[in-house]
C-alpha cells in the first residue's frame, strides 16, 4: 500500500477485529471454566452427601446438606434412584416436575431458576439426583458481574501494543529522517536517508526520497561552489605574483618619494595574498584534504604557545588570563586545534581594547575537553550570534574588516573542531563582551 490512511485504516479495523475477538474468546473461556470448576465442586459434594446418606441416614443428610448451603451458598436436595425426596431440606414444592423427563419447557424453565441436576453414584453404587441451585455471589453468575472490567482492561491492553506497533512503524523512520536532517545541518553533507526508509512506498518513503535528492542538490552546488573559490583562489596567485615583480621593478625606477604609493600597493598585495590563504585552508578544512594523521598532543602545551605568540603580538604580559591544567593529551589535528585557537584569541584582543583583557580558561569532564575564551570588548548582537560562524559574515557594528578581518577566521575555527568531532559555540557574557567555547572529544 502507497499511503499511510489505507495503512491506518486497515490497520485500525484489524485492531477492532482482533480486540473484539479476543475479548469474546477470553469471555467465552472463562466462563465455560467457572462452570466446570463449579460443576465438579457440586459433583463432589453430591457424591459426598450420598454417602452421608447411606452410612449415617437421613439425619446425617440433612445436616450436610444445611452446611453445604451456608458454608458453599449451594441449596440444595437430593432423590433416591426412583426420584422421590430423601430430604426434604431445601425441597420445592415442584419437586416432582425436576424429575420428570426433560422437555424443552421444563428445561428452560429450570434454566430459569438456576437449577442443575446431577446423576450420581455412592460408594456402594447406588444411582441418586442431586438438584442444586448456587447463590449468586458464589456461581459465575455472580462473578460475571466483574467480566466487563476484564474486558475493558483486555481491550485497553490489546489496543496499546497494537498503537504502540503503528506509532513505531510511523516514528522510527520519523526519528531517522530527523537525524539525517540534523546531520545534514552539522555539515555533513554525505548523509542520506537509510534504504529501510526509502523501501516503505508511502509518504514517509516520499519524503525520505524528497530529502535524499535535496541532499543531492546541495552537495553538489556546494561542492561546485567550492571548486569555485579554489579555482579563483588559485588563477588569483599568478597575477598577483606579476604585480609584485612588476612594483619592485618600478619601484627601482621611481623616486624615493614615491616610494610610498609602491608601499601601499604592495600592503594591498600582501592582504589579498593572506585573504586567499586563509580562502584555501577553509576549503582544506571543508573537504577534508590534506588532513594529516590524527595524533596524541597535550593541549595544555599547545594552548600555553598559542597564548606566547598572541601575547607576544599584542606587546602586553597582562593581557590574557590564563587558567590551565598540568597536562592534558586527547587525540586529534594539533595543527587545526591551534588554527582555530589563533583565530579566536587574536579576535579576542583586537576587540577588548587597551584596557580589557581576555580570559582563557580549560576544564576537563569524563568525555569533553572545553576551551572558554573571553574577553571585555563590547560583544556582538544577539541575532548575529546564529552566523558568526559562517565565512565572510562580519559583524558591521564592532568587527569589520577595517578593524583586520575578513570573516573568515571564526569559520575556519569551527570547521577546526568540526574535523576533530568537536564543536564550536559562541555568546555574550552577563557583563560585557564576547564568550567562544570550543569543546573536543577526549
Amino acid at each position: 500500500m502507497r499511503s499511510l490512511y489505507w495503512k491506518i485504516f486497515l490497520f485500525f479495523w484489524l485492531t477492532v477485529i482482533i480486540t473484539m475477538a479476543s475479548v469474546a474468546a477470553l469471555t467465552g473461556t472463562i466462563i465455560k471454566n467457572r462452570q466446570a470448576v463449579e460443576s465438579q465442586q457440586v459433583i463432589a459434594l453430591a457424591m459426598q452427601a450420598a454417602d452421608t446418606f447411606e452410612q449415617k441416614g437421613h439425619r446425617e443428610l440433612t445436616r450436610m446438606l444445611r452446611n453445604i448451603e451456608q458454608r458453599y451458598q449451594i441449596k440444595a436436595f437430593m432423590l433416591d434412584h426412583q426420584n422421590r425426596p430423601i430430604s426434604k431440606v431445601n425441597l420445592p414444592k415442584d419437586w416432582l416436575s425436576l424429575a420428570l423427563p426433560l422437555t424443552p419447557h421444563r428445561f428452560m424453565e429450570r434454566t430459569k431458576r438456576g437449577l442443575r441436576a446431577y446423576r450420581i453414584s455412592s460408594s456402594s453404587g447406588q444411582m441418586y439426583v442431586f438438584i442444586a441451585r448456587s447463590s449468586p455471589n458464589n456461581s459465575y453468575q455472580g462473578w460475571i458481574k466483574h467480566l466487563p472490567a476484564l474486558q475493558v482492561t483486555t481491550a485497553l491492553i490489546i489496543v496499546a501494543l497494537f498503537t504502540a506497533f503503528i506509532t513505531w512503524r510511523i516514528t522510527n523512520p520519523l526519528a531517522s529522517l530527523r537525524r539525517a536532517t540534523n546531520a545534514f545541518a552539522r555539515g555533513q553533507f554525505d548523509t542520506r536517508v537509510d534504504n529501510r526508509v526509502i523501501c516503505r512506498k508511502d509518504e514517509i518513503s516520499q519524503l525520505g526520497q524528497s530529502f535524499n535528492h535535496m541532499a543531492e542538490r546541495i552537495s553538489l552546488l556546494l561542492s561546485n561552489q567550492q571548486r569555485l573559490f579554489r579555482d579563483i583562489s588559485h588563477e588569483l596567485r599568478t597575477p598577483l605574483a606579476r604585480q609584485q615583480i612588476a612594483l619592485e621593478l618600478l619601484a627601482r625606477k621611481l623616486d624615493p618619494k614615491d616610494q610610498s604609493s609602491i608601499e601601499r600597493i604592495e600592503r594591498e598585495i600582501e592582504r589579498m595574498n593572506e585573504l586567499i590563504d586563509q580562502v584555501l585552508t577553509l576549503l582544506r578544512l571543508e573537504q577534508g584534504e590534506n588532513q594529516p594523521q590524527a595524533s596524541r598532543y597535550d593541549v595544555a602545551e599547545l594552548v600555553h604557545q598559542v597564548v606566547h605568540d598572541a601575547t607576544f603580538e599584542a606587546q602586553s604580559d597582562d593581557k590574557i588570563q590564563l587558567n590551565l591544567p598540568a597536562s592534558c593529551s586527547l587525540q586529534g589535528y594539533p595543527q587545526a586545534t591551534s588554527r582555530a585557537l589563533e583565530n579566536i584569541i587574536r579576535n579576542a584582543i583586537r576587540y577588548t581594547g587597551d584596557k580589557g583583557k581576555v580570559y582563557i580558561d580549560v576544564q576537563r569532564s569524563k568525555e569533553w575537553l572545553s576551551i572558554t575564551i573571553a574577553d571585555d570588548g563590547p560583544g556582538v548582537p544577539e541575532a548575529a550570534l546564529a552566523h558568526l560562524f559562517e565565512p565572510f559574515y562580519r559583524v558591521d557594528e564592532s568587527r569589520n574588516q577595517q578593524a583586520g578581518g575578513y570573516g573568515i577566521g571564526m569559520a575556519i575555527a569551527e570547521q577546526a573542531m568540526r574535523s576533530q568531532g568537536g564543536t564550536i559555540s559562541a555568546c555574550n557574557r552577563p557583563q560585557g563582551g564576547l564568550e567562544i567555547t570550543l569543546r573536543l572529544p577526549l
